[in-house]
């Protein structure tokens, strides 16, 4: 056997290229949003590279019979980033509203984390036809934004951005339209899966709470990219919270446990989070700030926190931590009025 047939499937592994992909979306935002035409051009050029590796680690996992539950999981989580990040930074450029990309956000980060829980159960649920067609519109609309943003400074080039900038309202709507529309198949289709006690724990342990260790840091942090994320609006940010709380209530009488208070549980501490950062102004030192003393209050449980915490089953595990959080907020509203 040659080194390069010993070697190769390590260096194309669908795994390895699916990452590839994944680091070539998180990167795109910094060099769309950079004011050099140059920065620009490399990101169309990655992104095409990223839409290539889409197709050859898909042929080379069937190829090669390489398939495996974690590609299953990790090829179209990368793919979200990829379209996501772009359409972030278009939108921060005001080539169309924000708002137009919040329900591909949510629709996303949806149907990624049940795909996700019910993978750990077990259960690898793939792409169902509307998704995928949903899939090609959202390629299509990031492809012909950036080909409108790489071009337009070039005058030989006006009529086609022209062009496109006349078709990118409508692709929006129709990319918009079928992601809602493919979100709400795939949840109705699979509603069998949300009864389980599996998912019930997964839920509310935000995922991150089934880590080995230091369950109450990760959901704090986790909490933390969530405010960060809503933050600029207060609707949005509201509206999260809530739905926080009310995914966990609906959830949690499904959790099949001896103990009432796990601690895999800490969809408490994403909301603890979000009281604690109401109205104060989110800077990189607040945010520091708030998020050590969330943890601080959250452990030491000063009065009437521990009582709170005595409140049966879920209004307790609930309580205590909001109670944490206006602990935490009462500080940082006295430090940064």
């Amino acid at each position: 056997m040659t080194s390069w047939e010993k070697y190769k499937y390590s260096i194309f592994n669908p795994n390895a290229l699916s990452i590839l992909r994944g680091l070539i979306g998180i990167s795109l935002p910094f060099f769309i949003l950079c004011p050099s035409q140059t920065a620009h051009i490399w990101a169309f050029i990655l992104f095409l590279v990223g839409a290539l590796t889409d197709y050859w680690d898909g042929w080379l996992a069937r190829q090669y019979n390489l398939e495996s539950a974690f590609g299953r999981w990790v090829d179209p989580f990368v793919d979200k980033i990829l379209i996501l990040a772009p359409l972030a930074a278009f939108a921060k450029l005001q080539m169309f509203s924000i708002w137009w990309v919040v329900p591909l956000f949510i629709r996303e980060i949806i149907v990624t984390f049940c795909r996700t829980g019910w993978l750990l159960e077990g259960e690898s649920i793939g792409a169902e036809k509307l998704g995928k067609l949903k899939f090609v519109f959202q390629m299509v609309m990031v492809l012909v934004s950036f080909a409108y943003f790489v071009f337009r400074p070039y005058a030989a080039w006006n009529f086609t951005t022209n062009t496109f900038r006349l078709l990118l309202p409508y692709l929006l709507i129709v990319t918009v339209a079928l992601t809602i529309l493919s979100g709400f198949f795939f949840l109705m289709n699979q509603r069998a899966h949300f009864f389980s006690s599996g998912f019930a724990r997964f839920t509310l342990a935000v995922g991150v709470g089934l880590l080995p260790k230091a369950p109450g840091t990760w959901g704090s942090l986790l909490g933390l990219l969530l405010v960060f994320l809503t933050r600029w609006n207060i609707w949005l940010y509201g509206g999260t919270c809530l739905a926080l709380f009310l995914i966990g209530a609906w959830i949690y009488p499904l959790l099949k446990d001896p103990d009432p208070d796990p601690q895999y549980v800490v969809i408490d501490e994403v909301c603890g989070i979000f009281v604690t950062f109401m109205a104060i102004p989110l800077t990189w030192t607040a945010a520091l700030l708030g998020f050590v003393l969330f943890r601080f209050f959250d452990v030491l449980k000063p009065f009437p926190v521990r009582l709170l915490e005595r409140i049966p089953r879920y209004g307790g595990i609930m309580a205590d931590d909001v109670g944490a959080g206006l602990y935490a907020w009462l500080i940082l509203f006295l430090v940064f009025k």
